[in-house]
Order: structure tokens, then sequence, then C-alpha cells
């Protein structure tokens, strides 16, 4: 095989590798790439070797093969040009997308996808950024004596089975002596609780069985109210149908 091939390479490659000789970018303007048999490691155990395209210093090797490296399944939906690593997850929607029913608290210091200040910054746990989710400010130094909890309220109505989601600090307040709890209620009942979370700690990935409930509550609660800022996430947070 020549060494030189053209071709277009847009994100990952699905399936087999451009072969052809020939391809053209969305502004008709042709590119050289290079194609390269790359070692496909894994913690270290050498697991396959795939032929591989090398385009302005970066790598790119088929999504189904990276994915079988490391002991995982890759499907692709052209139809929603959506790939996925693992286990698919049901239809869900993420919960920034949920209209809520109401908020308790200060209803500017939630954020919904991401922070405002800047605008866009990410969601980070650990330096874990989360595309999505849901993040709290609390006991900020000027916020008075009522900013060190806040909830919001969903109406389901039944039509859900989980909520998933990474909770933690975010690393803007990770030193923080202040410390943090996420409790989840359905129809008034807890059925979810998680505590003393402190800035550093790694996120933590929850799953909570939300069937049948109509009514969900998301409380975000700071361990003290003098000032010590603490921002909470739940990032990826998605409700599965």
């Amino acid at each position: 095989m020549k060494d030189k091939v053209k071709g277009l390479v847009i994100g990952v490659l699905i399936g087999s590798l451009l072969t052809g000789a020939t391809a053209f970018a969305g502004t008709n303007t042709k590119i050289s790439v290079v194609m390269e048999n790359v070692k496909m490691m894994f913690n270290g155990v050498h697991k396959s070797t795939t032929q591989s395209i090398v385009y302005n210093g970066n790598l790119y090797i088929p999504a189904k093969t990276a994915a079988q490296t490391m002991g995982e399944s890759f499907t692709y939906d052209g139809k929603s040009k959506t790939a996925s690593f693992g286990a698919k997850a049901g239809t869900f929607k993420y919960l920034e997308e949920v209209s809520y029913a109401r908020i308790d608290g200060i209803v500017d210091r939630v954020y919904f996808k991401n922070w405002e200040n800047p605008k866009g910054l990410k969601f980070t746990v650990a330096n874990q950024k989360y595309l999505h989710g849901v993040g709290t400010i609390l006991d900020i130094p000027w916020g008075g004596s009522s900013d060190d909890k806040v909830s919001i309220d969903y109406n389901l109505n039944g039509a859900y089975k989980k909520l998933t989601g990474y909770i933690g600090i975010d690393d803007y307040t990770r030193n923080s002596i202040n410390s943090g709890s996420l409790i989840v209620k359905g129809d008034g009942v807890e059925i979810f609780r998680k505590d003393d979370m402190k800035g550093g700690d790694m996120p933590e990935n929850i799953s909570i069985d939300v069937t049948g409930i109509l009514k969900l509550q998301v409380f975000f609660e700071a361990s003290l109210n003098n000032g010590e800022q603490i921002n909470i996430v739940l990032g990826e947070a998605k409700l599965i149908k």
C-alpha cells in the first residue's frame, strides 16, 4: 500500500479506514495523510496492530478498534451522528433540558450546562470536565445567611426510570474548607444522599432509581454557612426513560 493517501478525516474514523485515492472537504480542498501501522496498547499490554492515519500531527484510529482494545463495545448511529462506547443508555434527556417546576433558595446561584462567569466555563471536578449538568454556588462571602442551600423540583410524572450522573465539588473551590451534600427525594421520600463532599475528591458516579416518581427534588447543601464558598456539581446528569 502506498504510504501516502489522500482522504478526508473528520473526528474519529467510523468502521474501516479510508483507502481510496482522493476525497474532498467541504471547501473542495485536497489533503494528504500518512498511513501507519500502529500498536494498540492498553495498560501496557499489546492488544492489536492496526493501520491508522496521521494528519497534521494527529493520530486517527478506527473508533471500533480503539473501543475493542479497551474491552468496550462500539456503535455508531449515522442518523443522530452519535458514537457510543460501552453500553448504550436508553432514551434520555439531559437534566438541564427538562423544565424545572421551581427552585427554592437563591435562583441565580443555580447554573445549567455550564457556569456563566466567564461565559461557557465548564463544570470541572478533579480535572474532569462535563459538557452537561447542573451546578450551584453556595455560601459565598457576600451571600447572606440563606445561601447555604438550594433545591430544584422537577415534575417527572412517572416518565423516567433512572437519574444518572457524576457528583463532586468544582475545581474552582477545590481548596474550600467547606463540604457539600447532594440529596435526592422522590415524592417527598429521600432516595439518595451523599454528604461530606470535599474539593479535590474524585467525582462519584450515581445511578438512582426514579421509576414511578411524580415529583423529583434535588437538594444542594453546604455544611457551613460562614462565607466559605463551595460549588457543587451534578455533571452529565441524565434522566433515562
